[in-house]
């Protein structure tokens, strides 16, 4: 029997990716799909702009007044969750006609993470709102792989990906493009909320997945289109530092783990 999903999408002041993130999605919503919004201490004028939006299916937004960060927003939406798998997806992340039912189709077995393709796209303000105004699903996914390529990074952890349960698998967890059986993250408690502002809170929850010996599977055909934003390095940086050093004591033993948040660390200090 097919199961039933409930996608959640946390969100900050970034309506006109927002919108055309919920159009992509338009051709694949169905009865058996839940699209939740969460909005992170949102303007008024995001929650108005929302509001105003056309589109053939319903959404469930959750409204936090307060910014409360990336891992309590998604909890949130793990709270108000229906269907038998959560996807995770970012609110500037664009999907294929095919993302869900592809996402749906591992998780028919024993309960497991599926993760997919991340692809980075670089966009004006006024290139995306093109985008949004194109007539048809088709045209805009045409003009989105044209300038669409592979994301650095994630592309190198694809290697952990390589079997199933490899012990480094967690490396390549990371929430734009990941599904996973309602049942384990309610199970492990969803995202740590200690972790704030940017960075780690998904690969310690992919952690957490790998030591209960919870099966990766990997599909490349599974593809998300990433409309890249800018940040303020330094604050990023810092931010990011910090929940390294919340990540480190938090599992002081894994001596495996101290190496890898040691690199992140370097990684993070060189971009100061």
């Amino acid at each position: 029997m097919k199961k039933s999903c409930s996608i959640v999408i946390p969100t900050k002041d970034k309506l006109s990716r927002l919108a055309l993130t919920l159009k992509c999605l338009e051709p694949q919503v169905t009865e058996d799909v839940q699209v939740i919004v969460v909005f992170d201490g949102c303007k008024e004028e995001t929650i108005e702009g929302f509001s105003n939006l056309n589109l053939s299916y319903e959404i469930d937004p959750i409204i936090s007044e307060k910014n409360v960060g990336r891992a309590a927003a998604r909890n949130l939406g793990i709270a108000e969750a229906i269907g038998d798998v959560i996807i995770f997806l970012d609110d500037d992340r664009l999907t294929e006609r095919d993302f869900i039912n592809k996402h749906l189709s591992y998780h028919e077995e024993e309960p497991c993470v599926v993760l997919g393709e991340r692809m980075d796209l670089k966009y004006s303000e006024e290139a995306i709102l093109d985008l949004a105004g194109e007539e048809t699903i088709e045209k805009t996914l045409s003009e989105i792989q044209k300038g669409a390529h592979k994301e650095f990074y994630y592309n190198i952890k694809k290697w952990f990906l390589r079997k199933p349960r490899h012990a480094l698998r967690y490396i390549a967890f990371i929430t734009g493009n990941v599904s996973i059986d309602t049942c384990l993250i309610k199970q492990l408690g969803g995202f740590d909320e200690s972790f704030k502002g940017w960075g780690y809170e998904d690969t310690d929850l992919g952690y957490r997945l790998a030591k209960e010996n919870v099966k990766y599977i990997a599909d490349y055909s599974i593809i998300c289109y990433h409309m890249l934003h800018s940040h303020v390095r330094g604050q990023k940086s810092n931010e990011e530092l910090k929940n390294l050093d919340y990540f480190k004591a938090k599992f002081p033993r894994d001596k495996t783990l101290q190496k890898v948040i040691g690199l992140y660390t370097i990684k993070a200090s060189l971009r100061l």
